[in-house]
């Protein structure tokens, strides 16, 4: 047996860009990758015919339609002959959170069992596999923060030092943020607002104060996402950690992709107050996690 461990991602701003004729939003956005929480997959080989059971210890996941099942019928398709595969999940990262949880599955299962063929996909190859499973599945493959554009597709290394030192908090309230719900309020918001969306995460400073906090940055990082309105106004709660993270020090505070998490950065010099955030946030029904950048 194989355990395979899945980390998450937090947004650092998210811009949403456009809307396709299918309907899928295009983003632009600083994905970050995490080591906490993370997922489990212990994974068995059964000696048989192909084919994926899954089981999970979480309640609420269809074991038979998720994120691990299209991605192995992805590679299958591409792929004949991929071994029967046992894969018992443990849940560590939040579902409706905004943390990828079930993209970063995919990804892992996806790199094991590339790992194993004969043959194994080039980079490129295994990506468009993982794109048609999910649009933040491809950045799980790559676990490196990166600016991710267009729907997932194009993703673009990021100068991981330009942030090095900076204190990361986290915090996972126990709300389930609906992604379909929250792209549904955008899209009312601007057709009622007569707007088109349109603008760079990466190139708009925050704010005065934002810009003097990550003035050795050399790419200004607006901590803006476009979903946090409608997100907020039917999650009031989330409103209400976001301003607490303000008051607590943090330099720059947003909800990652359409929520629940919330994620602070703290300048290098706050490592006390980043630590008391953390302390003082964590229970009342919410998880907190505290890194260095």
């Amino acid at each position: 047996m194989s355990v395979v461990v899945a980390g998450c991602k937090v947004n650092l701003g998210l811009r949403i860009t456009g809307v396709r004729a299918n309907g899928y939003h295009e983003l632009d956005s600083l994905f970050w990758p995490l080591p906490r929480p993370c997922d489990r997959l212990h994974i068995r080989e059964t000696g048989g015919p192909a084919g994926l059971v899954v089981h999970c210890d979480t309640p609420g996941i269809d074991l038979a339609r998720n994120t691990l099942t299209r991605s192995y019928k992805a590679l299958a398709d591409r792929v004949p002959g991929l071994p029967g595969l046992e894969v018992r999940l443990n849940k560590g990262i939040p579902t409706g959170a905004g943390l990828g949880g079930g993209s970063s599955d995919a990804a892992a299962l996806l790199r094991w069992l590339n790992g194993r063929l004969p043959h194994p996909l080039d980079e490129a190859a295994l990506a468009k596999v993982a794109l048609s499973v999910g649009a933040d599945t491809p950045f799980f493959l790559k676990n490196a923060p990166c600016r991710v554009r267009g729907i997932g597709e194009i993703i673009e290394p990021y100068a991981q030092d330009e942030l090095a030192g900076m204190h990361l908090v986290l915090v996972c309230p126990d709300i389930h943020a609906s992604t379909p719900q929250a792209y549904a309020d955008y899209d009312a918001a601007m057709q009622a607002s007569n707007t088109i969306p349109g603008q760079n995460c990466l190139t708009k400073p925050q704010s005065k104060a934002n810009g003097t906090f990550l003035s050795g940055v050399r790419t200004a990082l607006d901590m803006h996402n476009d979903l946090e309105a409608v997100v907020f106004s039917r999650h009031p709660q989330l409103a209400e950690i976001k301003a607490n993270l303000l008051r607590l020090g943090a330099g720059a505070v947003a909800m990652s992709g359409s929520g629940s998490g919330i994620v602070a950065l703290f300048a290098r010099e706050f490592h006390v107050e980043s630590q008391a955030a953390a302390a003082m946030l964590q229970g009342e029904n919410r998880r907190v996690y505290a890194h260095v950048l």
